[in-house]
């Protein structure tokens, strides 16, 4: 009897030692799980340490360049870095590139619109475009003749009209070397315009072809440091292939085109701050005088000021704003002034550019008129493809 007792004294004891020996076992495995994770929370926390121990080195030394202190900072190599898993690390440096290459991509495509940014060598961008503009405008219609100022023999009727225009563009864009580019745009357009009498009579006109193709030449002037933004000027030419409106058949026709050769020549800059890029540039244009039906008619010269902002609003959509003036002066005829002619015309622009990709892009442009010789409104959508000819 004593005998049966102990051994069942003993079983027991091994029992409750095999359970405290697989419990044991079980919380090992639990705790190896649990370390491994908390040592990769570590080697993340200490990649987006360093992340953030560069960003305040970076506002460091933008801030004592403001101060006007020359600040130079070293890299320091964290003393555990190699705990970090170079799979992981090497991970999130390729999606930083990736990142930055998408971010650059919206830029260069918003920038080389407008001119600021020019294409490497055997770049080649074809930038198809719809273009639609609307204004509308009164006027005082006098139906007869006068004999002085103050005296009309006839009707006087107020008249309204709206013009809308429609342009098909077709831009190509070439880099050549050297810091050039090579640009020309081919526009087809479409222009009705419709005029209301007061006496309730309707007249409406319109005309589709080719507009006034134009060639231009860019030129890198500036590279950016820390002392001058980059700078581009540029020559550009627009040809007389649209409709010459000296040269109409009847008053029931209209023009797609300006009738005379323009040169012009303008310089863009443009500064960089992420994620924010400010730019701005001067133009002027010399119209080249021709004989007309009328007689030698020569435009008056026209200057321009642009100045905007782009904004990064992720890693491939960007945001700008735009502000576009120019004014002529008034055109001659046989070497006379005539009182009138000139024209102010002024836009506010806003514009959104999306990258598909590294070699396509969507660019939105809605344009609000300012001026009475300016559009009511102008919206454009364009379609940048980019390629390599190598």
């Amino acid at each position: 009897m004593i005998f049966s007792r102990f051994l069942i004294a003993v079983s027991l004891l091994l029992i409750s030692r095999i359970g405290l020996a697989d419990d044991n076992a079980e919380t090992t495995s639990q705790d190896s799980e649990i370390n491994q994770q908390i040592l990769q929370l570590k080697q993340s926390n200490k990649v987006y340490e360093k992340v953030i121990k560069n960003l305040i080195q970076r506002i460091e030394k933008l801030e004592d360049s403001a101060a006007g202190d020359a600040v130079s900072i070293k890299d320091e190599k964290e003393p555990d870095e190699d705990l970090i898993d170079p799979e992981f690390r090497a991970r999130l440096e390729e999606e930083s590139r990736e990142n930055t290459k998408l971010i650059q991509t919206a830029f260069e495509q918003r920038l080389s619109k407008e001119g600021g940014m020019l294409l490497g060598q055997y770049q080649f961008i074809y930038e198809p475009g719809l273009s639609y503009a609307h204004s509308s405008y009164d006027k005082i219609v006098v139906d007869g003749f006068t004999i002085f100022p103050i005296l009309v023999i006839g009707d006087i009727v107020s008249e309204k009209v709206d013009r809308d225009i429609f342009f098909n563009n077709h831009s190509f864009r070439l880099g050549v070397g050297r810091d050039m580019q090579v640009d020309i745009v081919i526009p087809i357009g479409y222009e009705e315009e419709s005029s209301f009498r007061g006496d309730g009579s309707h007249e409406s006109k319109k005309i589709s072809g080719l507009g006034d193709i134009s060639l231009g030449l860019s030129h890198q002037l500036i590279k950016f440091d820390s002392d001058w933004p980059d700078t581009v000027i540029a020559f550009n030419w627009k040809s007389t292939t649209g409709q010459d409106p000296y040269r109409l058949v009847n008053s029931n026709e209209l023009a797609l085109g300006s009738g005379f050769d323009t040169f012009g020549f303008s310089i863009f800059s443009m500064i960089s701050d992420d994620p924010i890029v400010l730019f701005g540039g001067l133009s002027l244009n010399y119209t080249q005088a021709d004989d007309k039906e009328i007689g030698r008619v020569k435009p008056g010269i026209s200057g321009g000021l642009n100045l905007g902002m782009a904004l990064a609003l992720n890693f491939n959509t960007s945001l700008s704003f735009n502000f576009q003036y120019a004014k002529s002066g008034r055109t001659e005829v046989n070497g006379q002034k005539i009182n009138g002619t000139e024209t102010t015309t002024g836009a506010f622009t806003i514009g959104l550019s999306t990258a598909k990709g590294q070699s396509y892009a969507v660019d939105v442009d809605l344009g609000i008129g300012l001026t009475a010789d300016s559009p009511d409104f102008q919206l454009t959508v364009s379609f940048p493809f980019k390629f390599s000819t190598l």
